[in-house]
């Protein structure tokens, strides 16, 4: 089981609800912005930092990080982190994100995990396949309208990184 219950890395200040993204390329930019603000980083949304943009843009490299149903979870190993700390961003529209199933992607979690994190970062990406892979689950996510109301439907994949240790 993870120790870091999805919820807690996650802060208003990166959610956004109902994005207008047009890309794959922006979506990830509009990650790697809302990373870096939870990490200090200085980025206005033109110039995002490469640091963490390089970091998405290089696992990504490796293989699509969309995972099907309109989900892509962007994410990177970093040694500028101690902690886990996540994005999330629901788009407006759906994008084409190269995912195996190709269906369009809305929802985006992005992630950065400290390098030496290699189990807890394989935990937490099980966490959200798992809670991602129910439908009620991104429906509720889709649903949402606000920053209070995703963190909320995002609580419960708490409950699944709880059970997961039964």
């Amino acid at each position: 089981m993870s120790q870091f219950p999805i919820s807690s890395l996650l802060a208003e200040s990166r959610v956004c609800c109902g994005a207008s993204i047009t890309s794959k390329k922006k979506s990830l930019q509009q990650i790697a912005a809302l990373l870096e603000s939870g990490i200090g980083m200085n980025a206005d949304e033109t110039e995002v930092d490469m640091d963490v943009m390089d970091a998405l843009a290089a696992r990504e490299k490796l293989g699509c990080t969309g995972m099907g149903n309109g989900i892509a979870i962007p994410h990177g190993r970093v040694p500028f982190v101690d902690e886990p700390i996540a994005a999330l961003i629901t788009l407006d529209k759906p994008v084409d994100f190269d995912a195996a199933d190709d269906i369009p992607v809305d929802i985006v979690f992005g992630l950065l995990m400290p390098e030496d994190k290699t189990q807890e970062h394989l935990a937490i990406l099980a966490t959200l396949a798992k809670f991602f892979n129910e439908q009620q689950n991104r429906t509720a996510v889709r649903e949402t309208t606000n920053i209070k109301d995703l963190l909320a439907a995002m609580t419960k994949a708490d409950d699944l990184n709880t059970d997961s240790d039964k």
